[in-house]
């Protein structure tokens, strides 16, 4: 399409999109108080810890102690550089999208170079841990052996891309941190992770903000089925779409299928979330995309074969 006309079709869909806000003002406000209730309480308390703890153990280069320890894990399994652990293994813990802001650390450092980059966020697109044991599997699902089903088939899929795509790019020279090491002072350090985290924080806000808006508009100007409904609202923002798959009339088989999908793509709120950390690095948004359509249809494909047998 011509650049032109690309720009024009953008400015239209500003202006509708203006309007649908002023149209249906008072459902947008009740949508920004319900994502804000839903960053503060949600992300802010899991986020902010663990970034400023994550920033503070690269600034005193736990990226080289880490690598010493599982290093070997990653330069056979993935034929990744060692210091690359330091991502996979932060990524098990705090989930999606923290991996690509440690990926652009390591590329700010110069521990790995874009190519390395793409090839490593493909394989460490994780949720949280406790959010699909606890929230989907205990709290939605009302099934705790559900969620460890959902978490086992979310995380063996990515060591799948991880392994099949290992010789997509190989590059196992490592760059020692340590000699690198700067002195900076606590205090310092301390404070520009605080910064940091913040600034990631306040932008993930108006992403889900954003998109939380979008969905309520859709939902308010087309009649949808609910499970059409459920389908779009997951694509587009995780939670919304776990909310409405929960109250669908299908089968609890189903509904952890349907989640297990939601889970794996992440739902452009999260690519967009990937893509504006890692603002002004040569990432392939089309493989990212593609690795996660493999992911999601092999991990809820998982799900619905071992429920099968359970349920």
């Amino acid at each position: 399409m011509n650049k032109k006309y690309f720009n024009l079709l953008i400015i239209i869909s500003i202006f509708l999109f203006l309007f649908e806000i002023f149209e249906h003002s008072n459902l947008v406000t009740t949508t920004i108080y319900k994502s804000t209730s839903l960053w503060f309480y949600n992300l802010v308390p899991t986020i902010f810890p663990i970034y400023i703890v994550i920033d503070l153990l690269i600034n005193y280069n736990a990226i080289d102690y880490l690598s010493n320890f599982f290093g070997k894990f990653m330069t056979r399994f993935f034929k990744m550089k060692k210091e690359t652990a330091f991502v996979f293994l932060l990524s098990l813990i705090s989930g999606f999208p923290s991996s690509s802001k440690y990926i652009k650390s390591l590329l700010e450092k110069n521990i790995i170079n874009e190519l390395e980059a793409n090839k490593l966020l493909a394989f460490t697109h994780f949720s949280n841990p406790l959010f699909i044991i606890e929230s989907i599997g205990s709290s939605f699902l009302k099934n705790p052996k559900i969620g460890f089903i959902i978490l086992g088939s979310h995380y063996l899929t990515n060591f799948l891309i991880g392994f099949f795509n290992r010789n997509s790019y190989i590059n196992l020279g490592s760059k020692s941190t340590l000699d690198n090491k700067k002195k900076t002072s606590f205090i310092n350090c301390l404070k520009n992770s605080i910064y940091n985290t913040l600034n990631i924080l306040f932008l993930l806000y108006g992403i889900i903000t954003f998109f939380m808006i979008i969905t309520t508009l859709i939902k308010t100007n087309l009649n949808l089925s609910p499970f059409v409904n459920a389908l779009i609202s997951g694509i587009l923002e995780i939670t919304e779409g776990i909310y409405f798959t929960i109250n669908l009339n299908i089968s609890l088989k189903l509904k952890a299928t349907l989640i297990t999908f939601f889970l794996s793509f992440g739902g452009f709120c999260i690519h967009m979330q990937v893509f504006s950390i890692l603002d002004n690095k040569k990432i392939n948004y089309l493989n990212y995309f593609l690795m996660r359509l493999f992911h999601a249809f092999i991990s809820s494909s998982l799900v619905f074969l071992i429920l099968s047998f359970m349920i």
